[in-house]
This record gives C-alpha cells, structure tokens and sequence, in this order.
C-alpha cells in the first residue's frame, strides 16, 4: 500500500504545478505586471516581467519533474532513467531561465551545469 503513495504523491504534485501555473499567471502575475509603479530590473519593466514570469512557472516545472520522478521509483525503474528526468527537469528550467531573460539572468548557465552533471554522473 505505501508503494502507491509515491504514485498519489505524483498525481497531487502534477495537479499542484497546474493550479500554481495557471492560478498564479491570472491572479497573482497579471495583476503583479499591470502595476504602474512596478519596479525595473536590469533598467527594464519588460526584464522585471520576464524574470518574475519564469521564476513562477520553474517552481511548477519542479513539482512536475519530481511528479516525474515518484512515478518512475514506483514503477521500480532504475537510476539512469531517473536521472533522465532529473537532467531534463533542469535542462527545462535553463532554457526556460535563458529564453525569458534573454540570457541576462544568470540562472539559465547554473541549470544547464546541474541537468550536465546529473545527466554524466547517472551513466
């Protein structure tokens, strides 16, 4: 019985990842974005926007990759596909960091070292 708890565990996450990416875009970033007085980053509004907007949808791609994740030790695959789903889970958030900021946020090159490492270090 504890063994489906990982499988429950990923369903909710999944469905957590939904509800914070969609929730958050209409009630939290949308109206965040349409302040007047919303502060620049980098000497932009638009640079602001584009970091506040990909920070909130990497925690969701997190949740979703660690959903990925519990299925996978569920169905009692072993480590090489796990870090498989790890490695691409950070390679999503580098190109997601890297694609929204333009490169102009430094996260993008901590993500791609981290999804490289799990990706060589899983072989």
């Amino acid at each position: 019985m504890q063994h489906h708890l990982l499988l429950a565990a990923a369903v909710l996450l999944t469905f957590v990842g939904c509800m914070h990416s969609y929730l958050g875009e209409r009630y939290v970033l949308g109206p965040l974005l349409a302040l007047p007085n919303l502060p620049t980053l980098g000497g932009s509004r638009a640079y602001m926007g584009a970091v506040l907007r990909f920070a909130w949808h990497l925690t969701s791609i997190a949740w979703w990759g660690t959903a990925a994740t519990l299925v996978v030790m569920w169905d009692g695959r072993g480590q090489t596909v796990i870090g498989v789903v790890l490695s691409v889970t950070f390679l999503l958030h580098g190109l997601i960091s890297l694609v929204k900021s333009g490169g102009r946020h430094p996260a993008w090159m901590f993500f791609f070292l981290t999804a490289a490492a799990i990706w060589f270090g899983t072989r």
